[in-house]
């Protein structure tokens, strides 16, 4: 009996490294997806200056999970929404809990919503390529994080179950 829980204890603490691991291997996909919904935010403010719900619906379609979803959710609440940055904070909240995305970015992503909307086409464009440098430098780090510490967290998930299962043995 004590082998059985031993190993279901050795499983757990595995599962968890995996998963901080997997954690961080998503963080760039989701910071690439960031940066391309931003990109088609810039485009279709400069060309197409349709409103800016319809835009965020228009990025929805495609840009993957779970980005799609917070562009979703801002362009559908915006039609009976007075205040944008209020709406794109709360978003911002949700998209914390959806995706792998951590603090920073997240800060970076609301202080572009309290320029949204404010400025005119060039200044707001220039805004939008300041976010993006910004969300460039992350990824760098995100990709150097998981390339260092994917391997650290699997390793010590599935060593720390080992340890504790032969204390506890």
């Amino acid at each position: 009996m004590n082998w059985i829980g031993a190993i279901l204890l050795i499983i757990a603490s595995s599962a968890i490294g995996f998963e901080k691991a997997a954690r961080l291997k998503k963080r760039p996909v989701h910071l690439l997806q960031l940066k391309a919904a931003l990109k088609i935010l810039e485009a279709e403010i400069v060309y197409s200056q349709d409103l800016l719900a319809d835009v965020c619906l228009r990025i929805s379609t495609q840009i993957k999970a779970p980005i799609n979803h917070f562009f979703q959710q801002v362009g559908e609440k915006m039609v009976g929404h007075d205040e944008l940055f209020d709406l794109w904070n709360s978003e911002v909240d949700h998209l914390m809990n959806d995706s792998a995305l951590e603090a920073d970015e997240l800060t970076i992503i609301k202080q572009f919503g309290q320029t949204l909307g404010h400025f005119d086409l060039i200044n707001q464009q220039k805004q939008i390529e300041l976010t993006i440098i910004h969300l460039d430098r992350i990824l760098i780090d995100a990709q150097n994080k998981y390339t260092v510490f994917s391997k650290v967290y699997r390793g010590i998930g599935v060593l720390s179950g080992i340890l504790i299962a032969l204390i506890l043995i």
